[in-house]
């Protein structure tokens, strides 16, 4: 993916953006037949149509353009995962997940970064653990394209979703923080539906793909006066 990854400096230096879909683990080890992990999630993944409904996100925001990031977990073959403080799958003892250079660990073909807009699509490389911070230099990209609102999508709600839009609140004050509750899947329903009625409300806002899309299209300010959308989990 030659040109996405952050680590090319001239990705820093590019236009200012007001606002950063941040899409986490929408690869084929978890959201394709197949995929290692796929039938952990794939119940709450057909209930929220996540694909359909985020797809439409990041084409309107492409459209718009919205910086679009890939937060891809990459993994060598022998590597297993060693953050212990989410694993509600106890994945840490599992070999053989997103191993880099096969199917699994590839991004979904729905998804795929448009390398036509290499100035605002990028791919993290470097992460090490379920917050898409550690390792990479997403802090580093949002601060010096001048992002004000990200919204994030992915996998796990519980997971690498919720630990990376709370690092987010942590390493970037201000910074609007918002999780798209039906473009996220959990291992079950009510691991998906808990975290996003008691624990998000905490430290971000949610909303829903439709409330996005309708935002982004509109140009308006998508956070501002945005309740925390009780009830509208999916």
């Amino acid at each position: 993916m030659k040109g996405l990854t952050p680590n090319d400096e001239v990705s820093f230096r590019r236009k200012k953006v007001d606002y950063a879909i941040l899409l986490v683990d929408f690869q084929n080890e978890f959201a394709k037949p197949g995929g290692k992990l796929h039938h952990h999630v794939s119940g709450v993944m057909e209930k929220t149509d996540m694909i359909a409904k985020v797809t439409r996100v990041v084409k309107a925001a492409r459209n718009s353009g919205g910086l679009v990031i890939h937060s891809p977990a990459i993994m060598k073959a022998d590597e297993c995962f060693t953050d212990t403080s989410i694993d509600p799958k106890n994945y840490r003892q599992m070999r053989g997940l997103f191993t880099e250079g096969t199917w699994n660990c590839n991004i979904i073909d729905e998804l795929t970064p448009d390398l036509s807009r290499s100035d605002d699509e990028v791919v993290l490389t470097g992460r090490t653990d379920f917050s898409a911070f550690e390792g990479t230099e997403l802090q580093e990209l949002l601060e010096k394209r001048g992002v004000k609102k990200m919204f994030v999508a992915g996998f796990l709600t519980n997971g690498c979703v919720e630990e990376t839009a709370r690092a987010a609140t942590e390493r970037l004050p201000d910074l609007r923080v918002v999780v798209l509750t039906d473009g996220c899947a959990a291992t079950s329903t009510t691991e998906h539906r808990l975290v996003i009625k008691f624990t998000m409300p905490l430290y971000y806002k949610t909303m829903t793909c439709a409330v996005c899309l309708t935002k982004i299209r509109s140009k308006g300010d998508v956070t501002k006066a945005l309740p925390h959308m009780r009830g509208v989990l999916y």
